[in-house]
């Protein structure tokens, strides 16, 4: 604890500066609305909320992929932040570039970069995205998204690591109502490649939504087919698209 009466004036606006900055990261993380209201309090809290450093590093977990309603304000936003270099901001305009049923096809390739560069940075839902994409595409991409998907379904014996992959599905899914016609492209892109496995890793997923993993099931899962795994996965990634 510190304790504020010991610090001189330089090291008192100091902490004040560091209690603003948590301050608004919690705020900007909530809700739009909220930031606003903050806006109004100080210059000092304007001019924080405003800073490239915060932008950057803003989390947009609460905020909705698409607004029902402020839409100039939450565009102007995003853009904001997407140009202080927030990844998730990036990602973002991606999907809704790459996915949106009135995306023309120079959006789509855009939407798919900045995917992809947000995937390179180690964001774990745009690399499930951009992994399941490239194994739907035709053409030399397709094994790159086997690698990708890879190494998110390989380590099954951890529980969190199921929990991450459901969260990104759901999350993916909500998005089937103005995202459908893409998805539906996809879906019908999509060629299943060939394996040789005897087929038991067909059950293999399933079972491991039900029992938590431990060193006694390794071999299961070092001995899973890949392609199966990933086969599975695309099932689940346009469950909501009827065919």
């Amino acid at each position: 604890m510190v304790n504020l009466g010991a610090l001189n004036y330089e090291d008192k606006r100091k902490c004040a500066n560091m209690f603003q900055i948590h301050l608004v990261i919690n705020v900007l993380s909530s809700s739009l609305s909220e930031f606003r209201n903050l806006q109004l309090v100080s210059k000092s809290f304007k001019r924080i909320s405003n800073d490239r450093y915060i932008l950057q590093r803003l989390s947009l977990n609460k905020i909705p992929l698409l607004p029902w309603r402020n839409r100039k304000k939450f565009h102007n936003f995003f853009k904001r932040c997407r140009k202080s270099g927030n990844l998730e901001a990036i990602y973002r305009k991606g999907l809704v570039d790459y996915f949106h049923r009135d995306s023309h096809e120079r959006q789509r390739d855009r939407g798919l970069k900045h995917i992809a560069k947000t995937a390179n940075n180690g964001n774990q839902e745009a690399q499930y995205v951009y992994g399941l994409i490239l194994i739907c595409l035709v053409g030399k991409t397709k094994q790159n998204g086997f690698k990708i998907l890879s190494s998110l379904r390989k380590p099954l014996m951890l529980s969190n690591t199921i929990k991450e992959m459901e969260k990104h599905r759901t999350h993916i899914r909500n998005m089937w109502w103005w995202g459908e016609p893409m998805m539906r492209h996809l879906q019908k892109s999509y060629v299943r490649e060939n394996c040789n496995c005897d087929g038991r890793t067909e059950i293999f997923p399933n079972y491991c939504f039900r029992h938590r993993f431990g060193e006694d099931d390794d071999m299961l899962t070092s001995s899973a087919c890949e392609i199966c795994l990933c086969h599975h996965e695309v099932k689940l990634f346009f469950a909501n698209i009827k065919e």
